[in-house]
């Protein structure tokens, strides 16, 4: 009976940390933005021309 018990306490904490993940991912996403400077790796890129498909490297 106790491992009934302890299943369903965790599939509610599951549930909990799924639906907390998706909403922080959603706002993530959201406030995000997507500007002109992005990183990567640590490298810095700023998209001069925003309709190329390249950018060049901030020294």
């Amino acid at each position: 009976m106790d491992v009934f018990i302890l299943a369903r306490r965790f599939t509610i904490i599951t549930l909990f940390a799924a639906i907390f993940a998706i909403s922080f991912s959603a706002v993530v996403v959201r406030t995000g933005g997507g500007g002109a400077q992005q990183s990567h790796f640590g490298a810095n890129y700023t998209c001069l021309a925003s309709s190329g498909g390249y950018c060049t490297t901030i020294r």
